[in-house]
């Protein structure tokens, strides 16, 4: 898509500095597949936590049929 847009002359040299880009074309190129991809990671962490998070939940709202004494009574019971 062909666009024009005004850049901040001092905001693009100092990307220039960071980036292997020749000209600015290649810069803004650069910094908005930089963009997409940590927009994309920032919602996988997103849905990895609330997945988490809701296991843990799940996970809390279970009783165990044993207390932690009863459970470990009963395995040193197995061994010996």
């Amino acid at each position: 898509m062909r666009t024009n847009i005004v850049l901040d002359d001092a905001l693009v040299q100092e990307a220039m500095q960071y980036s292997s880009a020749r000209s600015k074309r290649m810069l803004v190129h650069e910094a908005l597949a930089t963009f997409v991809v940590v927009k994309r990671e920032e919602q996988k962490r997103a849905s990895y936590q609330e997945r988490l998070a809701d296991v843990r939940r799940r996970v809390g709202e279970r009783r165990m049929s044993l207390s932690a004494v009863e459970a470990i009574r009963a395995d040193r019971k197995r061994d010996a």
